[in-house]
């Protein structure tokens, strides 16, 4: 059964470019795009953990994923509330594109890979101004602290092929990963002109993962990993070329790790999973 949550912190900073409007605040609409450099934490352990499985018999497995490339994109959504003070927002990146090679040898072995991902990134946070507490600390005006929840699904599909000296023999795996990540930040913004502001945001959390593989015999494992600390940064500049429009350009690193053992195996293994990239965003305000 899968249930998609709507979740963490993304775009707080935009929310907080929102003019001060109506008795009613400010609603905002838009749509964001990131491009990614990802390393994946889950696809890096199951490396692992296949390389372990050749050492159990002696061989010695000599692979290497390489860094995954690919976008995700979706519509944002925002309120702010009519004093500025709070701040509510949400990205749905649904759609996604990602590509990565893994290659490998053991001995007279070759290993070749077909790696079809999925992968689907929830954000929602709330923040909350700090500008009416200027009176106790001047600069207080420019900062703001934000909760938020991420919930990031990614459904891995693996045939791994070997090439040996008895003929082709190929394996189909399937991971499906579930994270979700509470997170607590403060962010940044700073009027550079008066259409170009600077603004920059940062959080701390925790990484709950659920993790299910299904073997070529179709049985289903449930991985069980450790929690672990996540953490992201975000940095970007926005322009108001146009009253109630936003035009955002960006960068962001997301972090988190992963460490478990599979079923089959002694020991556990660790990971990390790491995406950054631009991103860009276009918003509309009313």
């Amino acid at each position: 059964m899968k249930k998609v949550c709507v979740v963490a912190a993304a775009l707080a900073i935009v929310l907080s470019l929102c003019p001060a409007a109506s008795e009613a605040g400010t609603f905002l609409v838009g749509a964001k795009y990131w491009y990614t450099n990802w390393d994946s934490g889950v696809l890096d352990w199951f490396q692992k953990d296949i390389s372990a499985g050749f050492k159990a018999v002696g061989v010695n497995l000599q692979s290497d994923v390489d860094r995954g490339k690919g976008w995700l994109a979706g519509p944002v959504l925002g309120y702010q509330t009519d004093d500025g003070s709070w701040n509510f927002s949400m990205a749905i990146m649904a759609f996604s594109d990602f590509t990565q090679d893994w290659t490998g040898s053991a001995g007279t072995m070759n290993l070749a890979t077909n790696i079809d991902t999925t992968r689907r990134d929830y954000d929602f946070a709330v923040a909350y101004s700090l500008a009416r507490h200027k009176s106790v600390f001047a600069p207080l005006e420019y900062f703001r602290v934000y909760v938020g929840y991420k919930y990031q699904t990614v459904d891995y599909d693996l045939v791994l092929t070997y090439n040996t000296t008895m003929g082709v023999r190929t394996y189909r795996y399937n991971l499906d990963a579930k994270v979700h990540m509470p997170t607590v930040g403060i962010g940044f913004t700073y009027p550079i002109f008066e259409k170009l502001v600077f603004g920059a945001q940062g959080g701390v959390g925790i990484a709950l993962i659920d993790l299910t593989m299904t073997d070529p015999d179709g049985k289903e494992f449930d991985i069980d990993p450790k929690y672990s600390f996540a953490f992201n940064l975000e940095a970007n500049l926005n322009f108001i070329p146009y009253r109630n429009f936003i035009v955002q350009l960006g960068f962001r690193y997301q972090e988190w790790y992963l460490e478990a053992r599979s079923p089959e195996r002694w020991d556990k293994t660790e990971s990390r999973d790491t995406t950054f990239g631009p991103t860009a965003t276009i918003v509309y305000t009313f």
